[in-house]
């Protein structure tokens, strides 16, 4: 593969340039061009004279386009405002396909049919470059759409057309007008030819999680019950203004998907304390705050870095997000885009948004940089310059934010397992580690309230309470220490035998030497089963001194409209039957 590029100054000088590029591939015997006129504000008669030039020195090319938010040339996020790349395929069985699908009325049913019916169109393809109108299709929509209709396996990448209050978005393909509501795509195949996509993110999570309880589309309205502006109010001081967005830029959520993360930015802050994000967060999702570290996010391009200089590509097509380039300050940005282009030509542009297929899913992204290296043939081994690893500006005042970032992100850890254990505590017996008596009779009294009305099957519940047969006589004459080891033992098993029911079953301390046990969806035979075979455990086990104890069950089943202290009502009923009966053993009421 060979990379042209320039950027459009004038039809003269630029139809100069072309004719080189047609030139080259006549000399070179080169296979088909796939050209990229991507605009950043030109005006609609410079892309119009553009193309017009490319299709009189290029008629066999194709050709697509969009409107940016800043140019990739040479390397480097540009100012240049029409940046024209041309990509050409030098081995014969190699091609391009392009095509353009409007979506009109945000309907994408035409976007999953025209794919159906474009089967034929994807033979041969290794790999899709897409370009989108993000904000008037339904992204969502069309990522799923693209993920179900586009072959699996084939690396799918791209990034959304950018515009804003001066322009809209749009994107075209060759011999198109400019299209406000679509997808055009890049269909890349042949023998030869190999693809190797990835992300980057780069920022880092700040403080505890957070679960969104209530939002609609793109509105997020509540996280941990409270109005969702109020995270950035309490915590970060950033006022609900004008300025929102840029302030907010460097603090997004990251949400938890899959087994990584996706980051979402804010737009706007409503009146009522909702916020209008990048792109939807569904309801239940969990969500952290991150904060932009420049240091972590160059050493994650870095270590991305490496892996294409593994895979040794000849191009690399470039999707980052104008939400980057703001963050790093225009073409400051730059230093995350140059670290690519030291290991082969890049093009591309700052975009509203980005898609890549990742682990098989293909998403919209906020504030990553995607990208996908191509070559033909397999890897070259080629002299590569040594990657030139760039110091961060302002490195002391960047190496202490990081370090207060990991102060209040592990003090906040430490807090949160300090209060995980406090909550265990207050519910949980100290000696025996099974729960308190005011902990499993709020289970029993939950489940027996839940399903009072029609307590059988799956709701059915049995009781099962547990008093240790002579232990005043352990403890006198063996003393506390062994009464405790009884203590401790039997309420092992009874740990390890209610675990392995699962279902919700579990056992506590009821007092002393007594114990109960919850069993959820367990009938008055099945409840008795259980106790014959834990009573039998606790027989069997051994004691440093005073050799084996014995335990007494009573055992009852809840029975419709009964409340807690009924069912334990008769079930200590039942286990003073099996006391006065002779002891160790298992009675019923």
């Amino acid at each position: 593969m060979r990379q042209f590029q320039t950027a459009y100054q004038d039809a003269r000088s630029f139809r100069e340039t072309v004719n080189a590029w047609q030139s080259w591939r006549k000399d070179h015997d080169a296979g088909q061009a796939l050209i990229h006129v991507l605009s950043d504000g030109a005006d609609g008669d410079e892309v119009r004279a553009a193309r017009s030039v490319l299709e009189e020195a290029m008629p066999d090319a194709a050709c697509i386009g969009a409107s940016a938010s800043g140019n990739l040339y040479e390397g480097s996020i540009s100012t240049e405002r029409l940046v024209v790349t041309c990509t050409v395929f030098e081995k014969p069985d190699s091609f391009f396909r392009t095509c353009l699908i409007p979506v009109e009325n945000r309907d994408a049913s035409v976007l999953r049919e025209t794919l159906r019916n474009m089967k034929e169109a994807f033979s041969g393809v290794k790999a899709v470059e897409v370009i989108v109108t993000i904000d008037t299709i339904p992204i969502r929509e069309v990522c799923r759409i693209l993920e179900e209709e586009i072959p699996e396996g084939i690396p799918v990448w791209g990034g959304g057309a950018f515009g804003d209050n001066a322009f809209t978005a749009y994107v075209f393909e060759k011999n198109s007008e400019f299209n406000t509501n679509g997808v055009v795509m890049a269909l890349m195949g042949g023998p030869d030819l190999h693809v190797m996509s990835n992300f980057v993110i780069g920022w880092r999570q700040l403080g505890s999680p957070m679960k969104v309880t209530r939002a609609r589309g793109k509105i997020l309205y509540e996280l941990d019950g409270v109005p969702a502006y109020q995270v950035y109010e309490h915590y970060l001081k950033i006022p609900n203004d004008e300025h929102i967005f840029y302030n907010a830029l460097e603090f997004p959520f990251a949400v938890n998907h899959g087994d990584g993360v996706l980051l979402r930015h804010a737009l706007a802050c409503n009146e009522d304390g909702s916020i209008d994000m990048s792109t939807d967060i569904p309801e239940g999702s969990i969500i952290h705050l991150t904060y932009g570290d420049p240091e972590t996010i160059l050493e994650n391009v870095r270590s991305n870095v490496e892996q294409l200089r593994s895979f040794a590509p000849e191009v690399i097509s470039v999707f980052d997000c104008f939400g980057r380039k703001t963050f790093w300050g225009g073409t400051e940005g730059s230093r995350e885009t140059r670290p690519l282009n030291e290991v082969a030509p890049i093009y591309g542009f700052c975009t509203a948004g980005e898609l890549i297929r990742w682990q098989g899913t293909m998403d919209h992204h906020n504030l990553s940089l995607v990208f996908a290296g191509m070559r033909e043939g397999g890897p070259v081994e080629r002299v590569m310059p040594d990657l030139h690893r760039e110091v961060p500006q302002n490195e002391s005042t960047m190496s202490m934010v990081r370090r207060l970032a990991n102060f209040i992100n592990t003090a906040t850890a430490e807090v949160v397992e300090a209060n995980e254990l406090l909550s265990i505590m207050a519910i949980t017996d100290k000696l025996t580690g099974l729960y308190n008596r005011g902990e499993i009779q709020r289970r029993i009294t939950e489940r027996i309230a839940e399903c009072a009305t029609d307590p059988v099957g799956e709701n059915a519940t049995g009781i099962i309470m547990i008093d240790l047969d002579s232990f005043k006589e352990v403890n006198d004459t063996y003393g506390h220490q062994e009464g405790d080891q009884v203590l401790t033992k039997v309420s092992a098993l009874i740990r390890e035998m209610t675990e392995e029911l699962g279902n919700g079953a579990a056992g506590g301390r009821w007092g002393g030497e007594e114990f109960m046990i919850l069993l959820p969806g367990m009938n008055l035979e099945e409840s008795v089963a259980f106790a014959e075979r834990l009573r039998k455990g606790i027989e069997a086990i051994r004691f440093p001194l005073c050799g084996k104890e014995t335990a007494s069950f009573g055992v009852a089943e809840a029975r419709p409209q009964e409340t807690e202290d009924e069912v334990v009502m008769r079930a200590d009923m039942a286990l003073y039957k099996a006391k006065r009966l002779g002891k160790n053993q298992v009675q019923t009421d």
